[in-house]
């Protein structure tokens, strides 16, 4: 009973933290998750050889180990992309992983025990939720609540999980409603989706008489869901789209890991010379495909996607005899992820892992390793793998944590005395686009022109934002080199068709030319543009380009 009880505090640490406040960077919540993994580490390797019990391996483990390797061999092949992020997260995971499959291997623990933390952990997001209702203290200034994240659309996935699961239990109906009434708050298309189909599989047999009511009933509410949203779904379908061609561009084994935002932008930019007068009303800089296997498929290929859809089935095969909770939980995240970013978060990854080794942990069919001598040498040969492991990986985000604060204290401050700090973080932060764009504006303004366009285009391999691209084209105005500044404003109004801003920064450059017919041409286009927000800022630029039209105007009426 003892035994079970420490590895219940051990998946109690772990799941501690998914309910930490979740940030875009590296914080010091990954430095503590990574001792955490050393730590239990040691419990769980002294837990199986005080107790003499083995380690089987499962068929989980070698898909998980067959994608872990496979994404770091892809990274090693192809590193054209930064990302050493994508890489120290996967180690970490995996390490996690094996350390939670060694825990489990020592205790005979039932799925209750994960079921009762995640459900623990989906009340306190509800209680967390609440408050900010309750008192205005969303993390996100247009949201009324967000729990620990950045805003509710990942938020609500817990909310989502917490019902399903809490159904599927059966133990009465004061459970779901605690998550029932906060979830509608969200308007999360993704979890109202995820959450109806779940429970439309757990009620089944009560409502199947009336299935064809319930159909009608659902298409009804798909509609509304769009029209409620419009823009944004109509958004959403073109990154599927653009995800999809970028598939098709390198089927195999992708584009590379950390490729997708630069991809999107070249996708993007070249459906738009295929059909320009496509709406594009809708189109908006992203970092995700906001859908889990589209991603995996720019970045990783059809090979990444076989092993993803393999390991999902394997999953449920397993969770289907000991962990039908479990079991729907998961399925409620996988179909959230189909419309929205959760497993790119680290309480949800925790979440993915957590399930996964209980998956594995079920012995019947297993491959037995550990025979005789071998009883003790390879659990103690994989807990110090791991725990070296665990020392690299804390190292390395240890170090990116300390440099995401550093540069959090300086963000948005133009100096020229920071420049020397920037280098001397850049190798860190060559993932962080807002790192990477506030200094190229730096190097700019200090006229570093050339130096500037050099950090500028190392955003775009992290960024399809098209800014990096307008501030390369003011960078060559300014030497004089007007052709490539035209060309880096039109390639960042192909990035995101709906700018009027790239065509403003062209009428300019062609008036600095004084290329009277260009810059009349871009003029007229400025003035009659439906850009997609419109903004003080906007009608500025289309008066301004008003003028320049009425002068020229003028200017040919007097000869």
């Amino acid at each position: 009973m003892r035994y079970k009880l420490l590895a219940v505090i051990c998946i109690g640490f772990i799941l501690w933290f998914t309910i930490q406040p979740v940030e875009m960077s590296w914080t010091e919540t990954d430095v503590r998750l990574t001792e955490v993994i050393g730590g239990v580490a040691v419990v769980a390797v002294l837990m199986l050889l005080w107790r003499r019990r083995q380690t089987c391996l499962s068929a989980v483990d070698v898909v998980v180990t067959l994608w872990f390797v496979y994404v770091m061999l892809r990274a090693y092949v192809d590193p054209v992309y930064p990302c050493a992020n994508f890489c120290l997260r996967s180690m970490q995971m995996f390490a996690l992983y094996i350390v939670v499959r060694l825990l489990l291997s020592s205790v005979d623990m039932t799925e209750r025990v994960l079921v009762v933390g995640i459900l623990i952990c989906a009340g306190y997001e509800v209680f967390v939720g609440a408050g900010q209702l309750l008192n205005g203290t969303s993390r996100h200034y247009l949201y009324a609540l967000s729990g620990t994240f950045l805003n509710p659309g990942p938020y609500s996935a817990f909310l989502s999980m917490g019902l399903v699961m809490s159904c599927q239990l059966k133990k009465g109906y004061w459970l779901p409603a605690v998550f029932l009434v906060l979830l509608p708050a969200t308007w999360s298309r993704a979890a109202l989706v995820s959450a109806a189909v779940c429970l439309g599989i757990i009620y089944w047999d009560q409502w199947k008489r009336w299935r064809w009511w319930v159909f009608l009933a659902a298409v009804l509410a798909m509609s509304g869901l769009y029209f409620l949203k419009q823009g944004s779904a109509n958004g959403r379908s073109i990154i599927y789209l653009i995800s999809l061609l970028c598939i098709c561009q390198h089927p195999v084994f992708g584009s590379g890991i950390g490729s997708f935002c630069h991809q999107y932008a070249e996708g993007l930019s070249s459906f738009y010379a295929w059909h320009p007068s496509f709406s594009f009303q809708s189109a908006d800089v992203t970092d995700s495909a906001y859908n889990s296997l589209l991603q995996i498929g720019v970045e990783q290929g059809l090979t990444g996607v076989v092993i993803t859809v393999v390991l999902i089935a394997l999953l449920f095969f397993k969770l289907k005899a000991q962990g039908k909770v479990l079991g729907m939980g998961l399925f409620c995240l996988l179909i959230f992820s189909m419309f929205s970013y959760p497993l790119d978060l680290l309480p949800y990854q925790i979440l993915f892992v957590l399930i996964s080794a209980f998956a594995a942990s079920e012995n019947k069919g297993a491959v037995l390793l550990t025979r005789q001598h071998q009883r003790y040498l390879i659990p103690i040969t994989i807990t110090c793998c791991v725990i070296m492991f665990s020392n690299i990986i804390y190292k390395a985000i240890k170090n990116r944590a300390i440099a995401e604060t550093d540069y959090k204290i300086t963000a948005g401050i133009s100096h020229a005395g920071f420049i020397d700090n920037y280098y001397s973080i850049l190798p860190l932060l060559r993932n962080n686009p807002h790192f990477l764009f506030d200094f190229g504006k730096i190097l700019s303004e200090e006229k570093r022109y050339n130096d500037s366009n050099a950090i500028l285009c190392m955003g775009t391999l992290v960024s399809n934002d098209p800014m990096f691209y307008i501030v390369q084209g003011n960078n060559y105005s300014e030497m004089g080199f007007y052709q490539e500044a035209e060309q880096a404003y039109l390639k960042a109004f192909s990035v995101m068709p709906n700018r009027i801003y790239p065509l403003y920064r062209l009428m300019l450059l062609y008036k600095k030319e004084g290329c009277k017919a260009q810059m009349e041409s871009m003029a007229m286009r400025v003035v009659s543009f439906n850009e997609k927000i419109v903004s003080p800022a906007t009608d500025e630029m289309r008066e301004k380009a008003k003028e320049i039209a009425y002068y020229l105007k003028e200017s040919m009426n007097d000869l």
